[in-house]
């Protein structure tokens, strides 16, 4: 017995060197750094709650930490000094833009924008961070039913940029393990989703009512081919309508549920940042009339985004004349493709002055 109790010690020993081993080699290859997910078959991928977590751009360069609350989003837990009409709650819908991808927790949009209404104001204030990395409109809305409306917000920001087109996204990267999963946050574990996982598996499923994962990832596939033609370039052409009008049909359903709850929405457009620098060299290089033209079509499926928004008398605000004057670069160093500390701060400037003329203060 005594024998057999050993060569089994001896066994789980060698198979738990070989998992450290393995584990600290993918470590070593930039796995399980980034924040841990699972698969919310009713929203997407969403961050697990309760973690600190590193931050890398392409090419696993550092860029800094960010912490998960125990609702999985960046920043603060929600603040019930706020509920009611004891304070102000503002919910900021987005995507990889709002979350903070290449800021610093204390850097990002929502952050900035609650120091500004505590500065203004005596009443107790709650900004929330609700960006989720690679989410559309569509998930935004299931985000928000989910896990905002139940909180009564006063006001509600959508971020929309240009991937809300996207008819079929999961939302972030990751291990997408269940929450109770014992290997979730390893390195193993994420090899195995970003890897493995697709060719083993499939893709998850989702559990949206009456949404057709089928045809959305059929539409998918054209989607994809017109980000290769240049579509964000110049979404004007006539194969980029239907996903625009796709969009503009789950803002609807969103602004809809935001209002039925009695919050007020505020809709901010990002460009992307190829928009911008296209911009930024018209307006220096060329007539006033070929600027004129070049932004119209640069900017023509968030030009249909403010339009729809404003039809309906929702506040909005496009950015993308404060990014292209901007004297500081807007865009990030490291990640080229988010905004910086300082398109941060345009974004939350932006934002509270909506918000002051919408009532908050």
């Amino acid at each position: 017995m005594r024998k057999l109790i050993l060569r089994l010690a001896i066994f789980f020993g060698v198979l738990l060197l070989l998992f450290l081993g393995t584990e600290l080699y993918f470590r070593s290859k930039g796995y399980g750094a980034l924040p841990s997910v699972w698969f919310d078959p009713q929203v997407g991928t969403r961050f697990h709650p309760n973690q600190s977590r590193d931050i890398y751009a392409a090419g696993n360069v550092y860029m800094h930490p960010a912490k998960i609350n125990g609702l999985g989003l960046r920043g603060h837990e929600p603040i019930a000094e706020a509920d009611g009409d004891a304070g102000i709650r503002v919910v900021c819908l987005g995507d990889s833009f709002t979350f903070g991808w290449g800021v610093e927790d204390d850097e990002t949009f929502p952050v900035l924008v609650e120091q500004s209404l505590d500065e203004a104001i005596d009443v107790p204030v709650d900004v929330i961070n609700c960006g989720a990395p690679g989410y559309n409109t569509y998930q935004e809305h299931q985000l928000y039913k989910k896990l905002m409306a139940p909180l009564n917000p006063d006001y509600v920001v959508i971020a929309w940029y240009m991937n809300d087109l996207d008819p079929m996204s999961y939302g972030t990267t990751g291990t997408l393990a269940p929450l109770d999963h014992p290997l979730a946050g390893t390195a193993l574990l994420d090899y195995w989703s970003r890897n493995l996982r697709l060719k083993v598996i499939g893709l998850p499923k989702f559990e949206f009512e009456g949404f057709d994962q089928e045809a959305a990832l059929e539409m998918k596939k054209v989607y994809d081919q017109l980000l290769v033609g240049g579509m964000w370039k110049d979404s004007s052409v006539e194969a980029a309508k239907p996903f625009i009008e796709r969009n503009l049909g789950d803002l609807t359903a969103l602004l809809d549920t935001i209002e039925a709850g009695g919050a007020v929405p505020i809709v901010v457009a990002f460009p992307t940042v190829g928009q911008m620098d296209d911009l930024r060299k018209s307006k220096v290089e060329d007539s006033p009339e070929a600027f004129a033209e070049m932004r119209a079509k640069r900017t023509y499926a968030m030009t249909k985004v403010i339009e729809h928004a404003q039809s309906r008398g929702v506040a909005t605000i496009d950015l993308m004349d404060a990014y292209v004057e901007s004297p500081v670069r807007p865009y990030g160093a490291v990640d080229l493709s988010h905004p910086s500390a300082a398109g941060q701060r345009i974004a939350a400037d932006a934002i509270t002055a909506a918000l002051k003329e919408a009532g908050a203060f």
